[in-house]
């Protein structure tokens, strides 16, 4: 009988792993962490400098549950407990990475503290009695707890397919659909005679809105603001980019002479490619109609934009908040099964707050499971 079962192991998995002697991971994959060797681009910005207060804001969800997790592990606790696991920590403007530079040395941290690992797939979940059956393709496995850890439905190649939902949906909870977040935008009408541009922006929907700078693509947008303003996409929607709000009168005074794309305070490639023949003319020779649609399309341009899914590096949706406990992460309907990381509807902006998510939510599974006292772990 196995003490504890942790069903996935990437971020959340490993770390509540590494706080629980008696745990085994059930990994799909045949080695563990593939999604963590991806973060930060290769370098982990396993959390980020700030007090749970100033996180708080990063993060999108049932604001008293959020806020009741953060509060328990703050990123200062994760740099302590990866300084016990041998990782110093370098902050580049509030982003923690490990001083190596390498998330290698962030998994291998993790990984000499796993107590077992077994190779599969979870392919159900049967209770039996107080405790859990748990199937794979070829073998059963008995346990007493459950760490559902398996993810969302981002990198569906790393194992995050969204089969950690539709477990959790078998034993009764309810799934907010899941769908895209931290994913780079496909955009229409085409900015890609400017691609490689690199600007700042902000994209609204509705009342929602993102200010950052995004990366101009062959397909659309990508960095910061689009992958912190993707989450608000349910498929492909209107929204509007604002490059700048120009002065046209300043413009023509001091600049009459230059070409619109050179006068502007955004790339000229970028200008062309949003105003077309406009941007070629000289400033003052435009027309009054001219001037207003150029203003247009650079303050508040309509554009039709849809998350790309291959790029998402999390999701949003996943397991009710309502339905866990938001100081021990047990399921309310199924005792001794718990949640952490992307599986629950919370989802968060690019910087090292995903994983402080993950794993401030296999801390707080980890310390409710094993009775110790918060400071021992």
């Amino acid at each position: 009988m196995i003490g504890t079962l942790i069903i996935g192991g990437g971020a959340a998995g490993l770390y509540a792993s590494s706080l629980l002697p008696d745990a085994v991971i059930l990994e799909r994959n045949g080695c563990c962490g593939r999604k963590l060797l991806l973060t930060g681009g290769g370098r982990c910005n396993y959390t980020h400098r700030g007090s749970a207060r100033e996180l708080i804001p990063h993060y999108h969800g049932s604001l008293p549950f959020i806020r009741k997790v953060l509060f328990q592990h703050q990123s200062d606790d994760i740099i302590r407990r990866f300084r016990v696991l041998g990782i110093e920590p370098v902050d580049e403007n509030g982003k923690i990475f490990p001083r190596g530079g390498d998330a290698e040395d962030i998994l291998r941290a993790l990984e000499a503290h796993q107590p077992e690992t077994v190779k599969g797939k979870a392919e159900s979940i049967i209770r039996d009695g107080d405790a859990f059956i748990v199937r794979t393709e070829n073998s059963e496995l008995r346990c007493r707890r459950i760490i559902l850890a398996a993810g969302g439905n981002a990198y569906p190649h790393t194992g995050s397919d969204g089969s950690g939902c539709r477990l959790a949906s078998s034993l009764g909870h309810t799934i907010t659909p899941l769908r895209p977040a931290l994913a780079a935008l496909s955009i229409s009408p085409s900015l890609s005679a400017a691609e490689g541009i690199t600007v700042p922006m902000t994209l609204r929907k509705g009342r929602r809105s993102v200010s950052d700078t995004a990366v101009i693509t062959r397909r659309g947008i990508s960095g910061p603001a689009a992958e912190n303003f993707s989450y608000l996409l349910s498929g492909r929607e209107e929204i509007t980019i604002s490059f700048c709000s120009p002065d046209f009168r300043a413009m023509r005074a001091e600049s009459g002479a230059m070409l619109v794309k050179n006068a502007l305070p955004v790339p000229p490639r970028l200008a062309s490619a949003l105003l077309g023949d406009t941007a070629e003319k000289k400033t003052a020779n435009i027309s009054k109609s001219e001037e207003q649609e150029a203003f247009r399309k650079l303050s508040e341009g309509r554009f039709m934009a849809s998350p790309i899914a291959a790029s998402a590096m999390s999701s949003a949706g996943g397991v009710s908040t309502d339905e866990i406990d938001s100081g021990t992460m047990e399921s309310k309907l199924v005792p001794g099964l718990y949640f952490a990381g992307d599986i629950i509807d919370v989802d968060a902006d690019c910087g090292g707050y995903s994983l402080t998510w993950a794993f401030a939510t296999a801390w707080i599974a980890a310390s409710h499971i094993s009775g110790a006292h918060p400071s021992r772990l």
